[in-house]
């Protein structure tokens, strides 16, 4: 196991300590069961431990990812109880390059107007 896994799987842990989660994905795959006469088929078993763990991977990453909101959410709150205004969001386009981004494409526009036949049922305005 990569070191990457195991950091991964020891946050993991201590995260489902702290909620009172017992079991973990890595716990559930090294689980081994003693095998009688008349017991369940291992395979079937090992298939359905597959799903299980896959759904804990997934609950930890929701989990994770619900703390990581909440934890940015704390920090706004305390920053307005504080005082401090939260920084404006940038918006997504600049201003002056979407300007000027429409106005080459109205110049674009323009010449291929030109270029077709000039018949009024090929402009669209």
């Amino acid at each position: 196991m990569d070191e990457h896994m195991k950091r991964r799987l020891d946050k993991q842990k201590k995260l489902f300590r702290q909620l009172g989660i017992q079991l973990d994905a890595l716990s559930i795959h090294e689980k081994e069961f003693s095998t009688k006469l008349r017991g369940y088929d291992q395979q079937e078993v090992d298939t359905f431990l597959d799903e299980v763990i896959k759904d804990y991977e997934r609950f930890y990453a929701t989990i994770s990812d619900l703390m990581d909101k909440w934890q940015e959410q704390q920090i706004i709150i305390r920053d307005l109880k504080a005082g401090v205004k939260p920084e404006p969001e940038r918006p997504l386009l600049d201003p002056v390059e979407l300007e000027e981004t429409v106005a080459r494409l109205e110049a674009d526009l323009r010449i291929l107007k030109k270029q077709i036949r000039p018949e009024q049922r090929f402009y669209i305005d």
